[in-house]
């Protein structure tokens, strides 16, 4: 049967490579007994491939490099975030200890001025709410009945006198600072043993001030004399520094004096107070802050 064009014929691998074979011996031959007369077509042939192999070894090189840049690049990137994240947390650290040193200040701050008072028995107590004033006019306090406190006792911070508690729960208390437009403390002026009265008014302290009024007219009293809760109040107990005195003048009837007083409270910025645990007991009719 006679086969088509398109039959394939199928190459015995011996014969080819013995052809293979055959063709490098002539190759060698060739270069061995003829290398003078190739040897400038070698020369043209070499002059050729070099170039090549200088632009594909530079082009290799470059691609190399640019595939190198993409891993740095990535590396970078990983080390950055990580250094990011030590970052954070090195920030974080930071803010505890801030807030650590800043409680520290606080307490150390409350246990001195405990020891300012240290003939009156304290508790520390934090705020934890307030008015809408601007101000700590009234504020709420985190102790309580449960804690041992009660109405009336007084409340000191900074280097004196705050207010009075005016209302107890089981676990909070109620305060009622100075500056209050509802309080009055009978106090005493302490370079001159004047009495007067220390009156809230919570428009004159956006001028850093309250009241100081019912001054004897007689008095030789003078700017920045210190001003004390008096012992003849009937709720606050004596001794306690309430601020100092200026703009001394005489009142409109010219029967006695009034003046301003700069608190030595802070009353925008109450954290942490101390409560002082003793009632004061007098037979005295006179109603502070009522």
């Amino acid at each position: 049967m006679r086969r088509g064009n398109s039959q394939k014929y199928e190459s015995d691998p011996k014969y080819m490579l013995m052809l293979c074979s055959f063709l490098c011996i002539c190759l060698i031959f060739f270069s061995y007994k003829f290398g003078n007369v190739f040897r400038p077509i070698q020369s043209a042939v070499h002059g050729l491939i070099t170039p090549m192999q200088k632009g594909i070894s530079v082009l290799g090189t470059g691609v190399n490099d640019f595939f190198a840049r993409f891993d740095d690049v990535e590396k970078l990137q990983k080390e950055n975030a990580e250094l990011q994240e030590t970052v954070l947390d090195l920030k974080s650290q930071i803010d505890l200890l801030k807030a650590d040193l800043y409680d520290y200040d606080r307490y150390k701050q409350l246990l001195e001025l405990a020891e300012t008072y240290v003939e009156y028995p304290t508790v520390g107590a934090n705020v934890i709410a307030k008015d809408t004033s601007g101000y700590y006019a009234t504020f709420t306090i985190d102790k309580g009945s449960r804690q041992g406190m009660a109405v009336d006792m007084n409340v000191i911070a900074d280097n004196g006198l705050v207010g009075i508690i005016t209302e107890v729960g089981k676990n909070y208390s109620v305060v009622r600072s100075i500056i209050d437009d509802k309080s009055y403390v009978s106090a005493s002026i302490q370079k001159t043993s004047d009495n007067c009265v220390v009156s809230g008014n919570l428009e004159l302290l956006d001028t850093g001030f309250i009241e100081v009024r019912d001054i004897s007219v007689n008095s030789e009293v003078k700017n920045n004399h210190k001003v004390y809760t008096s012992v003849l109040s009937t709720k606050y107990l004596p001794n306690i520094l309430i601020g100092y005195i200026s703009n001394i003048q005489l009142e409109s009837d010219g029967l006695s004096k009034k003046g301003y007083l700069t608190p030595v409270v802070d009353f925008e910025h109450l954290n942490t107070v101390l409560v002082i645990t003793t009632i004061k007991e007098s037979p005295v009719t006179e109603e502070d802050g009522e």
